[in-house]
Order: structure tokens, then sequence, then C-alpha cells
């Protein structure tokens, strides 16, 4: 056990180095007196802070807090599922045996909960700690809140990037076009040329499904624009790290 907790501390020593988080981002500098957000930065950073509120989980700071953009919890915003992940076709043993979903199209992402009331199929059979158990049903179908710290940076600007857990959304305006109207735009029904603008499909699960920060939130699309603006921003490589 001692030489988990060495590896966890150094994995935790390296995501902490400057390596990995050298807060360089326009943000930042902005923070720090050094740049400033253009209209629409700030514009969707009062939206992100304010009606949209997205603050609330993706923490940009307080007081004894840093700006890391997330409170460390898990949620469930009701994604859809993502009918193109190859899991879905991985319900037959491969050549050493090995069958990666068992459930095949039935799958659906327990989250956290199905990791405290069963683990995961890679950590069996190792016993489940029995005190785990009590808290699966209200963390089913949530997961962990991530930062936005980063979360436009690619390698270039064609790269595609994928968001939710599970990859659904493919650019950051899908994503918050989604918080702003999941409740509000009509199930899509299948095929459907507006899915993503028009209509949602359904949610992958629906428990512990977060109702009061996702749904409604009554943006204009010049809103979701401007978040999207203001999330740009968060993308280190702004300033050398000795300008911090």
């Amino acid at each position: 056990m001692s030489t988990f907790d060495q590896m966890a501390q150094s994995i935790a020593g390296y995501e902490a180095s400057a390596e990995v988080t050298p807060f360089t981002s326009k943000f930042d500098a902005v923070l720090a007196g050094k740049a400033q957000f253009t209209t629409q930065e700030q514009a969707g950073y009062d939206v992100f802070r304010g009606k949209a509120k997205c603050n609330e989980c993706h923490r940009d700071g307080g007081p004894g807090e840093d700006p890391l953009f997330t409170d460390f919890t898990a949620s469930n915003i009701g994604t859809p599922a993502n009918p193109r992940l190859p899991y879905y076709a991985e319900d037959r043993p491969d050549a050493f045996g090995y069958v990666a979903n068992p459930a095949g199209s039935s799958f659906i992402d327990a989250g956290v909960g199905g990791f405290l009331s069963k683990g995961h199929l890679l950590s069996q059979p190792s016993a489940v700690d029995q005190r785990w158990v009590a808290l699966a049903a209200d963390n089913q179908a949530r997961t962990r809140v991530p930062t936005l710290r980063n979360v436009d940076k690619r390698p270039t600007p064609a790269f595609v990037k994928a968001y939710g857990h599970n990859g659904y959304f493919k650019s950051l305006k899908a994503i918050v076009h989604f918080y702003n109207t999941r409740d509000v735009l009509p199930r899509c029904r299948p095929g459907d040329s507006g899915e993503g603008t028009t209509c949602w499909p359904a949610p992958e699960s629906t428990a512990n499904m977060n109702t009061s920060k996702v749904g409604r939130l009554g943006l204009s699309d010049a809103d979701e624009d401007a978040i999207v603006s203001f999330m740009q921003t968060l993308t280190d490589g702004f300033m050398p790290v000795s300008q911090q």
C-alpha cells in the first residue's frame, strides 16, 4: 500500500507542476493585470458567472480557492448516448477471450455510482468496499465535473475535440447549447437532421440528472457564443511561464 501511496503522490506532484499546470492563459494574464478581455470575452465571463450558472460548478475561485474551474464534484447533465463509440460493439470475445462490454448496445454508463457498487471489469475480481455501496444510488450516472482550463487547447486549429463523458459533443458551442436548451427543445427522432441544433436525443440516463443548473438557462445565441469566447481564454500558452 505504501507503494500505491507513493505512486499517487508522484502523479499528484506532476499534475500540480508548471509543466502540466502552468497557469499561462489569457484569463491568468487578465487576473495579473497584463491583458484585457475583448468585449465578447468579457460578456461571456459575465454570463458564465451570472445567468448561465457555470461558475456554480466550474469555479473560477473565491475565498480560499484557486481558479481551477471545477468544484471536484460529480454530476449527470443528461448527455445523450454516443452511438459512435466502438465500445458498444465490443460484446464478443477478442483473441484472448476478453469481452470488454458484455452489455453491448444496451450499455448505460453508471458513472461514479457504478464504480461504487461494483468497480470496473478491469479491476475485478477485487472486492467492493461495502462502505461505498450505500453511496452508489445517489451517485448513479454522475461523472466528474471537469476543469475548463485548456478546454479548447488542441494541437492544430482544425483538430476536432470531443466533450462530455462519452464524447458526444464535438464543439464547445454544441455543449453550451445543450446546457442552455436540453429541456427546451423537443426530443429528436431517429435520423433527425436537426440533432444538436433544434432537438436533442434522450439522456443516456436520467438517474440523478441535474435539473437546477442545466437544461433551461434562457440564454441567447449571442450569450452562447460569448461563453465560448470566454472559455477559449483558458488555454495555456498566452504568456510565458516567466511572466506569471
